[in-house]
């Protein structure tokens, strides 16, 4: 190598490095930390087991007989703030239903955005203590089924409690308790 060359700034080494930074280190230096690994492993292993919570979408069902209407109801019993989820209902009539209408108490959506509702009601409303939704008349033996899909507001964080009713008109028909745990 030319002399030029050897005292170029571009081949100089930035003040306080000398060789010896340069040369290939031994053993575990240049490489993570086995303590680092093992920590975040733990995290992982924890995170997948489930203990913190939302181990999958654990769902609970519930079903309802009364006056020969059944009611079944899906939904999720443990969920995070945040998170979308979804309520089926499915609704057999035993006898004749005028006015179907499905009555959520307030309680029950505190704090919950529902993004949507599968068939849409034909009407709402809503007082101090409920949410009804009436889907019009629903003939003996006959089946309808209702999709809820919402999302947990990320302030939330508890045990959401009430009783869904089903209703003909104002007459109730069946009521199913509900409850469903908030981890933030």
């Amino acid at each position: 190598m030319p002399a030029s060359e050897a005292s170029s700034p571009l081949n100089e080494a930035p003040d306080g490095i000398v060789r010896a930074h340069t040369l290939p280190r031994e053993g575990l230096v240049r490489h993570a930390s086995p303590l680092s690994l093992l920590v975040l492993g733990a995290f992982m292993l924890l995170g997948l087991s489930g203990l913190l919570g939302h181990a999958g979408m654990d769902l609970q069902t519930y079903r309802s007989n009364a006056q020969s209407h059944t009611l079944d109801v899906e939904m999720p019993k443990v969920i995070r703030t945040g998170d979308f989820f979804e309520t089926r209902l499915h609704v057999k009539a035993g006898v004749d239903i005028a006015k179907l209408t499905l009555a959520v108490p307030v309680e029950l959506w505190r704090e919950i955005t529902v993004n949507a509702m599968v068939p849409q009601p034909e009407s709402e409303s809503s007082d101090a203590e409920t949410y009804t939704f009436d889907f019009g008349p629903l003939a003996a033996g006959k089946e309808m089924r209702i999709k809820i899909a919402a999302q947990v507001n990320p302030r939330l964080h508890g045990v959401l409690e009430g009783e869904l009713e089903l209703r003909d008109g104002e007459s109730l028909l069946v009521r199913a308790p509900r409850h469903m745990r908030v981890l933030p």
